[in-house]
This record gives structure tokens, sequence and C-alpha cells, in this order.
């Protein structure tokens, strides 16, 4: 929560004047697709993410009257050091820069970066019960 939510929270804060100054922009935070559903063994991490994704859905609301646009990238697994005991595939990070960049140049609120993460997004809007339960079959045993 420290890093995740709470630092998160710090530079909303700390940038929001400064954006309201010029007129407007754009944040864009990082969340994950572990905020929308979680992974067994990773709930405190879910968690902070989904609370990431919360907070991002308020500063959203909070920053729209001064022009601000707020964006949330939620990746799949990223191709980095975190993210090597993920089964493939992973997302390479330039493309979730570009992805995120490309996003707020179009006005995007959402984004998705990576094959995985679209797929799954689509998959929790048809059916987020079966997702659950695909996602339960990581379990050992």
């Amino acid at each position: 929560m420290e890093v995740n939510y709470f630092g998160t929270l710090i530079m909303c804060r700390a940038f929001a004047p400064i954006l309201k100054q010029n007129g407007g922009g754009a944040i864009a935070n990082m969340v994950s697709m572990v905020a929308r559903v979680n992974l067994p063994f990773n709930g405190s991490y879910g968690a902070s993410k989904a609370a990431v994704l919360s907070l991002t859905q308020a500063v959203r609301a909070e920053l729209a009257a001064q022009k601000t646009l707020v964006v949330a990238v939620l990746p799949g697994a990223i191709d980095i050091g975190m993210g090597k005991s993920f089964p493939d595939p992973k997302v390479p990070p330039e493309e979730v820069v570009r992805d995120a960049l490309q996003a707020v140049v179009n006005g995007i609120e959402e984004v998705y970066p990576g094959e995985q993460a679209k797929q799954l997004n689509e998959q929790l809007m048809q059916d987020p019960k079966a997702v659950e339960k695909f996602i339960a079959t990581f379990l050992p045993g």
C-alpha cells in the first residue's frame, strides 16, 4: 500500500494544482489487471492495485472540471524482473509506455497494454465468474 496506493495518491495530489494552473493536462497511473481479478497468493498486491484503480477513478472525477485526464494503465504481466515468475506472454515495457502515451494523446481513460490484458478485459466483461474460476486453477493440487 505504501508505494502502490499512497505513492500514487501523493503524486496525484502534488501535480493536480500544477496541471490546473496550466489549464489541464494528464496523469497516467500504473494499475494492473490484478486490480480487476486477483491471483492466488498475491492478494495483498492485488488489493493495493485495486485501491489504485479506485483512486484513479476518484481523481478522474475530481480533476475533470480542470480539464485533467486521468488514465488507468492496466497491463498484464510485464517483461521485467518482477514479472519473471509469471507465465508468458508478457508485454514489453516499451509497449506499456507507448500504449499509455497513446491513451493520453487520444483521451482514453483506461488502456490495456498487451494481448493478455486485452483478452482478459474482454473475458471479464463477458463472464467475470468464469475468469475467477479459471484463475483458481493456478492453485496447486
